[in-house]
């Protein structure tokens, strides 16, 4: 709480990125988010002994690194679920607003700063499984093709790991602010129910999830 106060001067409106870290530190707690860390290091740890012991060849790289990509989003999907409740509430509960307030900050940049920090959270949540997998693709091949696809790899997993944090997050947060209470369900019908019901039309329908599964098939698909 106290890094807060020393490091944004007294009457600042402005958003801070102090703001920003204190936010992510508390819903550090958060049960969603916290088994989306230790779920992200499991999927990277399953996908690295995969790619270090299965019969792998660098070509299928790509494809392997779209599965752990698709299995760690679904993963930062159950995080958000945690984003979507009443954090206002527990930021007071915790004193975190009365600080806010204090330093100059007004709800509005506290709850952008709610947003952001849990868009940080859930990308990284991505980002870890695929930095996993690319270090484990160029110690098994330790070729300078194996460097670039691995490089390659984690470029892609950056801008990919940062939209999926920011959508999932933004509207999390929106869900609970729409519907107090019962943000998480309203969150779960927003992202799965055009997917659901396109399977279960088997047709095409816009969703959350078809969007990011498009976007994984594109992006591997580059490496062909």
């Amino acid at each position: 709480m106290t890094s807060l106060a020393d490091r944004t001067a007294p009457g600042a409106a402005a958003f801070s990125g102090a703001l920003v870290r204190l936010c992510r530190r508390s819903q550090g707690a958060l049960w969603g988010l916290r088994l989306g860390r230790l779920y992200g290091i499991g999927i990277g740890a399953s996908y690295a002994l995969f790619a270090w012991f299965g019969p792998l060849s660098l070509s299928g790289s790509a494809k392997l690194w779209a599965r752990c990509l698709a299995t760690a989003s679904w993963v930062a999907g159950v995080g958000a679920l945690s984003l979507a409740t009443d954090l206002a509430a527990r930021d007071a509960t915790q004193g975190l607003t009365s600080l806010a307030r204090l330093r100059g900050f007004g709800e509005a940049q506290l709850e952008r700063a709610r947003s952001l920090a849990g868009a940080q959270r859930l990308a990284t949540n991505v980002l870890v499984p695929s930095l996993m997998l690319a270090v484990t693709l160029l110690l098994r091949f330790r070729t300078l093709h194996a460097t670039l696809v691995a490089l390659g790899l984690l470029v892609m997993s950056a801008p990919y790991a940062a939209l999926l944090g920011v959508t999932l997050a933004r509207l999390a947060r929106a869900c609970s602010r729409w519907l107090p209470g019962r943000g998480r369900l309203l969150l779960m019908a927003l992202a799965l129910g055009p997917w659901l019901f396109g399977i279960g039309l088997h047709a095409h329908v816009p969703s959350i999830p078809g969007a990011f599964a498009w976007l994984l098939r594109h992006m591997s698909g580059s490496f062909r």
